[in-house]
């Protein structure tokens, strides 16, 4: 942390960001929205009368080439993991290189023969030779893998996998789900000297990048950890918030026909058939609307919609990315993650992450935050030296979490307020852990009092960072969305006194009450 000597130069740097940030949500405020046409799509009658249907947030499954590209650059998180002929493997998750990747896969012609094996097997058979391997932290559904997914067989074009190899010297190519251990074999019919020439061309940007990594097999199949410490950088950013006006003109048609039904901090707006909920101490957002039936869909058009979704609501879309999705016949959950630095960050009160609630291609729910982070405070970064992935498993092992219970295992930021100034969010660096659905900071879960040698240090001065700075719940087994953090009294009572919410107001129908709309 600076000296608190430094905290004048601190704020006149808030200010001037502050002023920056406001400019910016002005302009984003009164901007065109294409959300509605989402939420509301015109229907042509056989009258030729039109009609608008409040739920149907669904778009064309016709999108264009140059759409279907920018939603895959955005969409996945993933690995690149080179494996060697002496079993070595090294690996690296840079965006830019994972980018890359997708149109060298697709830049390749694929026969129309398939052969379906078990991931087991040819995880078995590829074991033996060098390879490179696009490894998915989930089960994603091809199109957000492969730039082009029409060079693919029809049959494949829709499936969802894990990860997609490469045997090196080969025409070789499987696609593996580990899930379900399923898994495709494919041919390239391009000649095995131009594969491996762009294949190299492509690996020669990215081989000095890559660090040394382990394969581990958890409850979702093979995973990669980190053999070696890792330097991280903490970073700072200005926390932001989008004002009440943002979402009431992103969310509803006209202003005019909203009821006002906010009361005890609790901002909530309806229409006929949708509510807009905002929790003005944590500035949780939810949108609930009604749902109809819908036909069948699948989860590449789910992504699709909501991608397009994601692209309206939110400003810095192109840092989110698509993580996994939950359902029954009912409903399917859709999850969006913020990423930094090509690593997840999560929070309390849906900070770092948006869920939609699907029926259909409709969505039905909106969970997320208005609260948002997008100008670094560089002066204010620091490297921090976090440990391995692989003793960071163990520590999980010997505290009674075996690898069958752990889904994911991932490097990633921890979103908390700066203790010094409010309006500040530290971005800290530590190994996160899926057990079930839930996610917790490895900290959480592991006294790291116990092991002194594998606490997180500052790079330069290797001293322990004390992590109880930021948390006051370490070590009490509370995850991520168990934890609802009000935040600093100064920041929500400053946050909830924005001008913006003020001059809103005119624009609103005065609070109705459920007497008034009996006596309606």
């Amino acid at each position: 942390m600076k000296n608190n000597k430094w905290n004048w130069i601190l704020h006149a740097i808030l200010a001037i960001l502050a002023l920056v940030s406001v400019a910016a949500s002005v302009s984003n405020l009164y901007g065109p929205s294409a959300l509605n046409a989402l939420f509301s799509q015109a229907n042509q009658e056989s009258n030729g009368e039109t009609t608008t249907e409040l739920n149907n947030m669904a778009i064309s499954n016709e999108t264009t080439n140059k759409n279907s590209t920018e939603e895959v650059e955005i969409t996945a998180p993933q690995t690149l993991i080179l494996h060697s002929e002496t079993d070595e493997y090294v690996a690296i998750d840079n965006r830019p290189a994972i980018k890359e990747l997708k149109h060298v896969a697709a830049g390749f012609d694929y026969d129309s023969e398939i052969e379906e094996d078990s991931a087991y097997n040819i995880r078995n058979y590829v074991q033996t030779q060098p390879y490179v391997e696009d490894k998915l932290n989930n089960e994603t559904p091809i199109n957000l893998l492969i730039a082009d997914v029409s060079r693919l067989p029809e049959e494949l074009q829709e499936i969802s996998i894990t990860s997609y190899i490469y045997v090196m010297e080969t025409n070789e190519v499987y696609l593996l789900n580990d899930v379900t251990d399923t898994a495709y074999s494919l041919t390239i019919s391009d000649s095995v000297d131009d594969v491996m020439a762009r294949v190299h061309d492509y690996l020669s940007s990215y081989e000095g990048l890559m660090a040394p990594v382990v394969p581990v097999t958890l409850a979702n199949g093979v995973s990669y950890v980190t053999k070696e410490a890792q330097e991280i950088d903490q970073v700072t950013y200005l926390q932001e918030r989008q004002p009440t006006t943002y979402f009431l003109n992103h969310f509803f048609e006209t202003p005019e026909v909203i009821h006002d039904y906010s009361m005890n901090k609790i901002a909530r707006y309806y229409t006929e058939g949708r509510q807009l909920t905002i929790n003005m101490e944590t500035f949780e957002v939810v949108l609930l609307q009604d749902s109809t039936k819908a036909e069948e869909t699948n989860l590449n058009q789910q992504i699709e919609v909501t991608s397009a979704a994601m692209a309206d609501i939110l400003a810095d879309q192109t840092s989110w990315l698509y993580v996994e999705s939950n359902g029954d016949d009912e409903s399917e959950m859709i999850t969006y993650r913020k990423y930094v630095h090509s690593l997840p960050v999560f929070g309390n009160n849906y900070v770092s992450k948006v869920q939609f609630v699907m029926s259909s291609n409709t969505i039905q729910n909106i969970y997320m935050s208005a609260l948002t982070i997008q100008t670094q405070v560089t002066d204010l970064s620091e490297s921090y030296t976090v440990m391995a992935g692989a003793d960071a498993l163990n520590l999980l092992n010997n505290a009674g979490y075996p690898n069958g219970d752990i889904s994911e295992l991932v490097l990633g930021y921890r979103w908390v307020q700066n203790p010094e100034i409010s309006r500040l969010v530290e971005l800290i660096p530590s190994w996160h852990v899926q057990i079930g659905n839930k996610w917790f900071m490895l900290e959480d879960l592991i006294d790291m009092s116990q092991y002194p040698s594998l606490q997180t240090t500052y790079t330069e001065s290797g001293e322990a960072v004390d992590l109880s700075l930021y948390f006051d719940n370490l070590g009490q087994q509370v995850s991520e969305e168990e934890v609802k953090t009000q935040l600093d009294e100064s920041i929500s009572e400053s946050f909830s006194s924005d001008v913006d919410e003020t001059d809103y107001s005119q624009f609103l129908n005065p609070p109705v009450s459920d007497s008034d709309e009996e006596e309606s």
